[in-house]
C-alpha cells in the first residue's frame, strides 16, 4: 500500500490530475492486457486509466482478488471513499488470507465515510487476523481503534464556526490549494486552472498549463478571482505554489516543482523580497534546505520573538525524518545572511505517517498542520501544537467543522482573526469525478469572535505617579499543567509608560516587565473565563535594582541546625524566588550570617550550610543552579552589636545578626527564543 500513499500525497503536494483516457485502446485489449495496463497505470500515477482498465477486466474475471485490490487502490487514489470502501471489502471477501490488508483499508474508508463504530470493529478484527510482516500497519491499526473512541468527543465539541465554499471564479474543476492572506482583503492561492472539464497531469510536457499563484480579493464580503499574482513569480517551466508571507509581509516564500530525471516530482523552496512595491526575482534557498534528492515544500513563516529572524517551517520527505513527510524548520540569520541547517520539528508533531501544510500563528505561538498519523475524523485532519522549533506541548485536534472524514489541509488564520481558510475534498465542492475527488478552498468564520484588548501603565514602585518609558512588556502564554511559557511578543511602553496589545480568549498569560537598572516584575492575566469582547487593564510597577543586600524576612532555623523551617519557605517564595522568576537573567548570592555565639570557625561552617540550604530549596523550585551562589559569612558582618555597652548579652542585636540576605552579583546572557533558535 506504500505506493498508494505516495500517490495520494503527490495529489496533495503537487495538485496533480489525470489526462483523458484513450477508450479505443481499452475497448480492444484482452483481459490479460487490461490487467497489466491497469497495474502500470496505477504505478505511473494515473488512477483514472487504471480504473477504466480494471473495471472492464473484473467484469470478465470477477474472482481475481489481486486485480480487485488494484481497483480499490485506484478508487482510493482519486479519493472516491465510497467506491473504495466497497472494493476493499470485495477484495477481503475474495481472499481473506492473502489480501488481509484490504480489511485495514476497508476500515479506514469506513472511518472516512463516518462509520466510526463499524471501523473500530474492523480495525480490531484486522489486528487479530493479520499475519503479515508490516508491524507499522498493525501498530497503526491499534492507534486507529483509540482514534475511533476519541471521535465522539471531537463531534460533541463542535465549535461555533461557519464553513463556506469560495466563489466558483476561484474554485475551478481542478485542484485549488494553499490560501495565504496578504491582508484582510487580499488572498493568494495556488491553482491548476483550465476551463475544460478534465483533469490535467502536471508532468505532461506536451501541455502548457502549469500550477501558478493567483490572486483573489474580498468585495462586499465575497471573495472573487482577480488573475495571476506577481509579475515574475510564476515560471512557465515549473509548477509554482504554496505561497506564504513573512509576518511583516516583506518576504514571500513559495515552492517550485518539476520532475527530476527519474520522473519524480521534486519541489524546492524560494524566497522573494518586496522592494518599492514589487516582488523581486525569486531566489532558491540553499542546498542545506533544498536537498535535490528530496522534496522541500509547503513553507510557513514565523518570527523569532527576540531576534526577529524568520523561522521557516516546511515539509520534506528526507530520509532523516520519522517516516513519510515530516515538518522541518530552518532559521534565517539576518545578521549573517544565512539559513541554518534544518532541524526536525520533533515527535510531538511528526509521526511515522505524514505531516503536511504547516501554518504558524504568531499571536498564540501555535503551529497548525495536517496529519494522517495522529488520528481524527478520517483522512488528513488539522491539528495544532503550541511552541516553537522542537519544543511543543501536546497536539490538539481542531475538531468539527474544520475537520471531516475527508482530507482537511492548508488551515490558515486571516489577519482579522475572525475568519480563515482551509482546503478540503469534503462533499459539497466541485465534484468532477466523484463527490470527494477534488480539493477546493473554503472560508471558515466564527459566529462570535471574542476581541480582548489589554492595556496598562508601567510605573515606579516608590511613586506610582512616575511612569517608566521605554520599558519592555513581554507577553507569554503559559501552560498551567507543565508550567512552560512561550514568548509571544514584546511591547515597548510610550513616553507616558503606557502599553496596549490584543489577547486571545481561552489562554493564560504572563506579563514580564523589564527596564535597564530596574528589577523586573511579572503579572498574570487569564482570558479562559472570558466569553464576550472586553477591555482589560493590568498595571505593573518596578523598583530600582538594589546595590546592597536585601534581607529575606522571617527566615528561621532550628537551633544549631541548617534546615529551613517549613513555615518560613513562604518568605523565600515571595521575595527571592519571585524576583528570580521575574528576572531570569540575574545571578543571586545567598548570604547567611550568625551571631557571635560559638567559635568563629564553627559559625562560618554553620552559616555556609544554611546558605546552601536556601540555594537547594530554590533549585527544587526550578531555579537553575548556575544562577545561585551560597556564601556563609559567619559572625563577620554584624548589623547590630551582639553585646551591650556594659558587656552583657544583647538578644535583640544577636537576633538581627542571625539573618539571611540575598544580593544581585551578576547577570546571565539569557536569550528567550522558545527553543526555536538556541544557538
Amino acid at each position: 500500500m506504500k505506493d498508494i500513499k505516495n500517490i495520494l500525497l503527490l495529489l496533495i503536494i503537487c495538485c496533480c490530475g489525470h489526462a483523458q483516457i484513450d477508450s479505443s485502446l481499452i475497448k480492444n485489449a484482452s483481459p490479460r492486457t487490461l490487467k497489466k495496463m491497469g497495474k502500470n497505470a496505477l504505478q505511473q500515477n494515473d488512477p483514472e486509466m487504471a480504473i477504466a482498465c480494471l473495471e472492464k477486466y473484473l467484469k470478465s474475471v470477477p474472482g481475481d482478488a489481486k486485480a480487485s485490490l488494484l481497483l480499490a487502490n485506484s478508487y482510493l487514489a482519486i479519493r472516491d471513499y465510497e467506491r473504495a470502501q466497497r472494493q476493499f471489502l470485495t477484495t477481503y471477501t475474495l481472499n481473506k488470507t492473502d489480501e488481509n490488508e484490504a480489511l485495514y483499508y476497508y476500515a479506514l474508508m469506513q472511518k472516512s465515510n463516518g462509520q466510526y463504530d463499524s471501523a473500530k470493529l474492523n480495525f480490531q478484527k484486522f489486528r487479530k487476523e493479520y499475519k503479515g510482516n508490516d508491524k507499522v500497519l498493525k501498530k497503526q491499526a491499534g492507534k486507529e481503534i483509540t482514534f475511533c473512541d476519541s471521535v465522539q468527543s471531537l463531534i460533541k465539541n463542535e465549535r461555533k464556526i461557519i464553513v463556506e465554499h469560495l466563489d466558483t471564479t476561484i474554485n475551478k474543476v481542478n485542484t485549488e490549494a494553499a490560501p495565504a492572506s496578504l491582508d484582510e482583503n487580499t488572498l493568494v492561492f495556488t491553482s491548476l486552472r483550465t476551463d475544460k472539464k478534465e483533469f490535467i497531469t502536471e508532468d505532461d510536457t506536451s501541455r502548457v498549463v502549469k500550477r501558478k499563484l493567483y490572486l483573489a480579493q474580498k468585495e462586499n464580503d465575497k471573495w472573487l478571482f482577480k488573475g495571476e499574482f506577481g509579475t515574475n513569480l510564476n515560471d512557465p517551466t515549473f509548477n509554482t505554489g504554496n505561497a506564504c508571507f513573512s509576518p511583516d509581509r516583506k518576504r514571500l516564500y513559495f515552492t517550485r516543482c518539476k520532475p527530476n530525471f527519474k520522473g519524480e516530482m521534486i519541489c524546492a523552496l524560494y524566497v522573494s523580497e518586496k522592494k518599492d512595491g514589487e516582488w523581486q526575482e525569486a531566489v532558491r534557498l540553499p542546498k542545506s534546505v533544498n536537498n535535490p534528492k528530496y522534496t522541500s515544500t509547503m513553507p510557513a513563516v514565523a518570527t523569532d520573538p527576540v531576534k526577529g529572524n524568520d523561522i521557516i517551517y516546511f515539509v520534506s520527505n528526507t530520509k532523516e525524518g520519522r517516516g513519510g513527510m515530516d515538518i522541518w524548520y530552518t532559521v534565517y540569520d539576518k545578521k549573517k545572511g544565512i539559513y541554518k541547517t534544518p532541524k526536525n520539528a520533533g515527535n510531538k508533531v511528526n509521526t511515522p505517517q505524514n505531516e503536511i501544510t504547516p501554518f504558524f500563528d504568531q499571536e498564540t505561538r501555535c503551529l497548525y498542520f495536517s496529519s494522517d498519523g495522529l488520528g481524527g475524523l478520517g483522512g488528513y485532519d488539522v491539528f495544532k501544537a503550541m511552541g516553537d522549533g522542537r519544543k511543543w506541548l501536546n497536539t490538539e485536534n481542531a475538531g468539527q467543522p474544520i475537520n471531516t472524514g475527508a482530507d482537511d489541509i492548508y488551515y490558515t488564520i486571516s489577519p482579522n482573526r475572525e475568519e480563515g481558510f482551509l482546503v478540503s475534498n469534503r462533499k459539497g465542492g466541485n465534484a468532477l469525478k466523484n463527490s470527494t475527488c477534488c480539493d477546493d478552498i473554503y472560508r471558515y468564520k466564527y459566529t462570535q469572535y471574542i476581541k480582548i484588548h489589554l492595556s496598562g501603565t508601567i510605573s515606579e514602585l516608590t511613586d506610582l505617579t512616575t511612569p517608566i518609558k521605554e520599558a519592555d512588556v513581554e507577553v507569554f502564554i503559559k501552560d498551567k499543567k507543565t508550567g512552560e511559557k512561550f514568548l509571544v511578543k514584546t511591547i515597548p511602553t510610550d513616553d507616558k509608560g503606557n502599553y496596549k496589545t490584543s489577547l486571545e480568549a481561552g489562554q493564560d498569560y504572563v506579563l514580564v516587565v523589564k527596564k535597564k537598572d530596574y528589577l523586573g516584575n511579572s503579572a498574570e492575566v487569564s482570558t479562559k473565563q472570558i466569553s464576550t469582547s472586553q477591555d482589560l487593564v493590568k498595571n505593573v510597577s518596578l523598583s530600582k535594582e538594589p546595590k546592597e543586600p536585601i534581607r529575606i524576612p522571617n527566615i528561621q532555623y532550628e537551633f544549631d541546625k541548617s534546615v529551613i523551617v517549613e513555615s518560613c519557605k513562604l518568605a523565600i517564595d515571595t521575595t527571592v524566588l519571585a524576583l528570580m522568576e521575574a528576572n531570569p537573567e540575574v545571578i543571586i548570592e545567598i548570604q547567611s550570617h550568625t551571631d557571635s555565639k560559638g567559635s568563629e570557625q564553627y559559625n562560618l561552617k554553620l552559616s555556609q550550610s544554611r546558605a546552601e540550604s536556601v540555594v537547594n530549596y530554590l533549585v527544587s523550585k526550578g531555579i537553575k543552579p548556575e544562577r545561585l551562589k551560597a556564601k556563609g559569612y559567619g559572625e563577620s558582618k554584624p548589623v547590630a552589636p551582639n553585646d551591650k555597652p556594659d558587656g552583657s548579652d544583647n538578644p535583640e542585636g544577636r537576633a538581627m545578626n542571625r539573618r539571611t540576605d540575598f544580593k544581585i552579583i551578576g547577570k546571565l546572557d539569557v536569550e528567550v527564543i522558545n527553543a526555536a533558535d538556541p544557538d
